[in-house]
């Protein structure tokens, strides 16, 4: 099955916004120059999109730009060191998968909510340590 990964487009939107109207208020010329590139690169972070997709077999995590992949991997059982499971926020779930070689995968504000019992499932079929947390176990009782 495929998750989506969600971002803060709020957050970013005002973010531009203040800083498009920063741009015009401010005219120094050397602020101006980090002020337009830091711009820039919220107008790109808000088009970012994450997927996560669970097979038979492998884990396939996706960093998408308006739909053009700009990083993936591809991650099988016997790659996988660990899966931790954390409290992020108030009442978010966040987890971590381990991997021997590269970067670990944060998955977090993922839909549907039943990515982390299908990561579970994954991890007991193929035999892979799974930690929670106490806050975790927390936010587990109630969702």
């Amino acid at each position: 099955m495929v998750y989506n990964g969600r971002t803060k487009k709020r957050f970013l939107g005002t973010l531009f916004a203040i800083s498009v109207v920063s741009n015009t208020i401010f005219s120094s010329e050397g602020f101006l120059y980090f002020q337009i590139l830091l711009t820039l690169l919220i107008l790109v972070t808000i088009f970012i999109q994450f997927k996560f997709k669970i097979d038979d077999g492998y884990l396939t995590y996706q960093i998408l730009i308006m739909k053009m992949p700009i990083y993936q991997k591809v991650v099988y059982p016997n790659q996988i060191i660990a899966l931790k499971f954390k409290r992020v926020g108030w009442a978010n779930k966040v987890a971590i998968i381990q991997v021997e070689k590269g970067l670990n995968i944060r998955l977090v504000n993922f839909v549907p909510q039943n990515v982390f019992v299908a990561l579970i499932d994954f991890a007991n079929k193929y035999d892979i340590s799974i930690s929670k947390t106490k806050d975790y176990l927390i936010l587990e009782k109630y969702y």
